[in-house]
């Protein structure tokens, strides 16, 4: 394919200009556009599915929408779908979420903090997907081959983590246009193997642009320079970027306020089966939300996630909203998720 015989430099960041027409002359604003048009598979060393650990989504809101959010997210979820929405905030929050996933096999938490700094707003967060209860077997006999008479038997049992910390900045350029990125610090913790632990660093940027009332846009590259994972054991792995974009419809009527997300993922990966959509190296997930409030109080919420259905509810009482969202899921069990956000 075409996009295989580009190189590294073809990944690029625009500098744009927004034209605007005011009374009788013509303003222009420079802002700055990430447009990943054009991201191929050049990144030799990408592990494909090394950062599947970072996909499963958080805060109930947007899970309950499907996971359509890049365009939507204005609280301190930000951190983790697109860095840029944390600028629609006017002062500190807290947001935190805890599910059990797969069967109770997994805890999936995430707790965050977002607050005003000079002209900007900050966040910081950690993201935890991690269980117990592994076993470790051991043959009775180790000089033995395995047989009727020399079974396996449970010599431990031991737990496992992926733990990340997100560190955002985001700025509001002009009123009509946002941006953001997150600095990612990740360590895994995989249990009696020879590479027990692992260390990462990269890099989200995104952008939030809003050409109408009732019209978003947004984008989040992900693992912009290609994450690298160093084990302890000299092997390497390599995130490699994942371009989230998508778009938020929104209507406001009487005491209603409604809006229709939707997101796109794009890889670069292979993925083929583990995918909705694929051509060569390419593939792409979708997803689908609608949420509704009413008087700004309560909501209601359906979506699609790659497919599955999704729904959630959610409450806004005094400086708390709590959120709660179900995932249907046809291969595995599925999934409750339960966050709060505290404003403060």
């Amino acid at each position: 394919m075409l996009l295989k015989s580009l190189d590294l430099k073809d990944n690029f960041i625009i500098l744009g200009e927004i034209v605007e027409y005011t009374g009788n002359r013509l303003m222009k604003k420079t802002v700055v556009f990430v447009l990943i048009l054009l991201l191929p598979a050049t990144f030799a060393g990408a592990t494909k599915y090394a950062g599947a650990f970072l996909e499963m989504g958080v805060g109930a809101q947007a899970l309950g929408m499907g996971g359509a959010f890049v365009a939507v997210v204005n609280d301190a979820t930000a951190t983790y779908w697109n860095p840029a929405g944390l600028s629609f905030l006017s002062g500190k929050e807290l947001a935190f979420m805890h599910s059990e996933t797969f069967g109770s096999l997994l805890n999936h938490d995430f707790i965050s903090y977002a607050f005003p700094y000079k002209n900007s707003m900050v966040g910081a967060s950690i993201y935890y997907l991690g269980g117990g209860g592994v076993k470790l077997t051991k043959l009775q006999d180790a000089n033995q081959p395995l047989g009727f008479s020399n079974r396996a038997i449970i010599a431990d049992e031991v737990g496992h983590g992926d733990y990340t910390v997100l560190l955002s900045y985001a700025k509001t350029q002009t009123a009509k246009f946002r941006w953001g990125m997150t600095a990612k610090i990740i360590y895994r913790d995989i249990p009696d193997t020879t590479a027990s632990s692992a260390f990462g660093l990269g890099v989200d940027l995104g952008a939030i642009f809003t050409p109408y009332d009732f019209l978003t846009l947004g984008a989040n590259l992900k693992d912009a320079t290609s994450t690298l994972l160093a084990y302890n054991n000299g092997t390497k792995e390599s995130i490699s970027p994942t371009f989230k974009s998508g778009f938020k419809l929104h209507k406001d009527y009487k005491n209603f306020s409604h809006l229709l997300a939707f997101d796109s993922d794009l890889r670069f990966e292979g993925r083929r089966d583990a995918t909705q959509f694929w051509l060569g190296d390419i593939s792409m997930d979708t997803h689908w939300g609608w949420e509704s409030w009413y008087k700004q109080k309560v909501a209601g919420r359906v979506g699609f996630d790659q497919g599955n259905f999704t729904a959630g509810l959610g409450v806004i009482v005094s400086k708390f909203r709590i959120d709660f969202s179900f995932l249907s899921q046809e291969e595995l069990d599925n999934a409750y998720r339960l966050s709060l956000n505290v404003k403060l």
